[in-house]
């Protein structure tokens, strides 16, 4: 099964980020720092992004890339180098370098200073069913009352405590909307999840019909702790949480499981 970190984690991380510094001269020496975005998953090729912190009143979307790095990454055995496939963008392509259980560490060299971090790779998820395939949303018309909603539960293993985050992606081509006076364009609902065991489903969960495919990331807490840093909110205009030591951003890694589940009215 092929497991893909969504565009909208990393983007939502990355404006969570940008926007969440304040234009501040006590904040000046953010703007010296590169900030750092790397997941990694076993099984996939290591990529590590690196740019420019940009300035809260900036109309660039992300901040520069910064270029010409040698960032290393080591497993405690082995080190390997990233290569600069794109400007700030630094790949390992070989896919069985990120395994289970091992922590793994970046470094790299950048205005006089060393810029580290560090993560565990998590288990992946077990034990992840669901209490029914079904999942009926009432109609909602005008003037009529809407029948109850009836949840649906989605449960995992998580004897040891672990953090999870879960993302439902309507895999429809075309899709229709469960409420006729929803206009908006389609995003992935992702929900971060806590150290729980379980999910139940609102209504508010499913905007579209049809087939989802429903993921269960195995986070760990560094990426718990950026994602509910203040709330959650890009609109808190305070320091943002990092792992990265010289620098800012996330440097962290997960494990997902997936299951199925079609909605209809």
């Amino acid at each position: 099964m092929e497991i893909k970190i969504t565009t909208l984690l990393t983007v939502a991380f990355a404006a969570f980020f940008i926007c969440s510094c304040k234009k501040d001269s006590t904040l000046d020496d953010d703007y010296s720092r590169p900030v750092v975005e790397g997941y990694l998953v076993p099984g996939k090729s290591v990529l590590v992004k690196v740019y420019y912190q940009k300035y809260l009143d900036d109309t660039i979307s992300l901040g520069f890339p910064l270029t010409d790095l040698k960032l290393k990454i080591s497993d405690g055995a082995k080190t390997v180098e990233l290569s600069e496939r794109t400007d700030g963008n630094y790949v390992y392509s070989d896919t069985t370098f990120i395994t289970e259980h091992k922590t793994y560490s970046l470094s790299f060299e950048y205005n006089n200073k060393t810029i580290s971090s560090e993560t565990t790779v998590p288990d992946k998820p077990t034990g992840f069913v669901t209490s029914d395939s079904l999942q009926k949303v009432p109609v909602m018309d005008f003037g009529t009352t809407p029948a109850t909603f009836v949840p649906i539960t989605l449960s995992w293993n998580n004897t040891t405590g672990g953090h999870y985050m879960m993302v439902l992606k309507n895999t429809e081509t075309s899709r229709t909307s469960t409420n006729p006076r929803n206009n908006g364009s389609y995003r992935d609902t992702e929900v971060i999840l806590g150290q729980v065991s379980s999910f139940q489903t609102q209504q508010m969960t499913f905007n579209y019909l049809g087939n989802y495919r429903v993921l269960l990331f195995h986070i760990n807490k560094e990426y718990s702790d950026a994602l509910n840093n203040n709330g959650g909110s890009s609109l808190n205009l305070t320091n943002p949480y990092t792992n990265i030591v010289n620098g800012l951003g996330i440097f962290t890694s997960m494990q997902a499981d997936s299951l199925k589940l079609r909605v209809y009215q």
